[in-house]
């Protein structure tokens, strides 16, 4: 039997403290720990704790919320070795009313509670534990040669990190990873060198198709709403395009000081880029995910994993992402990447203009 909320709870962390409550007292006859909860619900203990915490919480999904009230809807929850979910088509009748009734008290408690608790979205925080593999873009060897000697194999002084692009990006992205995800194996290689044992992993692709091979490849497999194409407007990166077939669908072009894209000697100065930032299940294994960062220019790329790891902006990114696609791990956004003095500015998904393209659009079938 589900134990009913109480009346007396602060507004703060009431949501907090409902499923501490339920986690000592959902089932009468069962003791059940932080570990238990997590693994029925594949979070990391760390991630239940903070939802538990009602001096510091963060508030959960709907989505896992929902999975919340599935497992305290039945004590069949607890019946094998380790307690589970069970499928919703198997629940009964009376099993579904309760799942019903205790998903509605707990959305409500969270939308009292939004106001004051951040929002629960890590999108760099990878529950299950699994690798994570950023596939990084490389430099083609005229740009190499820029570089001088160091870029040379056959020097002593040589420096593997010369050949790839994006640098700025992979610095700032390896950082936040490591300590969103301390328990997992983390790894970052050129595109020339993943492997099939990577392209199951978690996959983070930084770069567009021109220096990033394995991004050209999963476009195709991932059947993106958004590709990109060489255009005779710019010569320094390819732009994006909305639609899958040539000159069907609108361009988003790079935006120059005096619209003057410049050469490839001397360029221009660039005012504002286009990045990508998209999340997908991988191709390669749907049990894992998929993330551009990609930009027309690595202001771009760089612009795209600042969105989600820029203190002074991610949480209300995050908020965005979470409100706009139903929390679900399945978007495509475009964005507008102002560089100022040189320095990329953090876009804020909020800013009306700044976000160019979206998908899915609410109510579409892929949110489901």
């Amino acid at each position: 039997m589900l134990v009913e909320a109480t009346t007396t709870s602060p507004p703060l962390a009431t949501l907090a403290k409902r499923l501490r409550e339920l986690r000592h007292s959902g089932f009468p006859n069962a003791k059940l720990t932080q570990s238990d909860i997590a693994r029925a619900l594949s979070v990391a203990v760390s991630t239940l704790s903070t939802w538990e915490n009602v001096q510091k919480p963060t508030l959960p999904s709907p989505r896992h919320l929902a999975s919340y009230a599935r497992f305290f809807a039945t004590e069949r929850s607890l019946e094998g070795p380790t307690p589970h979910l069970i499928p919703l088509e198997e629940l009964s009748a009376t099993e579904n009313e309760a799942r019903s009734k205790l998903e509605r008290e707990l959305f409500r408690l969270r939308e009292n509670d939004a106001d004051e608790v951040p929002t629960a979205r890590q999108s760099w925080h990878f529950e299950d534990g699994a690798p994570i593999t950023v596939i990084c873009s490389e430099l083609g060897k005229s740009n190499r040669v820029k570089l001088g000697p160091l870029s040379d194999i056959d020097n002593p002084n040589y420096t593997e990190l010369y050949s790839y692009g994006d640098l700025d990006a992979l610095v700032e992205l390896l950082g936040y990873l490591h300590s969103s995800n301390p328990d997992s194996l983390i790894k970052f290689l050129p595109a020339s060198k993943a492997t099939s044992d990577e392209l199951v992993n978690h996959i983070v692709l930084l770069g567009g198709i021109a220096w990033n091979d394995v991004t050209r490849r999963l476009n195709a497999s991932a059947n993106l709403p958004v590709r990109q194409v060489q255009s005779e407007r710019i010569h320094s990166g390819e732009v994006f395009e909305i639609g899958g077939q040539p000159d069907h669908g609108p361009q988003f072009l790079p935006r120059w000081q005096d619209d003057d894209p410049g050469t490839q000697e001397r360029p221009g100065v660039l005012l504002e880029d286009v990045a990508m930032l998209a999340r997908l299940p991988n191709p390669y294994n749907v049990l894992r995910t998929l993330t551009y960062c990609n930009g027309i220019h690595s202001r771009g790329v760089l612009g795209a994993v600042r969105c989600l790891t820029d203190k002074a902006v991610r949480d209300d990114n995050e908020s965005y992402l979470a409100e706009t696609f139903f929390d679900s791990d399945r978007f495509v956004v475009l964005i507008r990447v102002r560089v100022m003095g040189g320095q990329t500015v953090s876009p804020i998904l909020k800013n009306p203009g700044d976000v160019l393209f979206q998908w899915p659009i609410a109510g579409d079938a892929a949110l489901r």
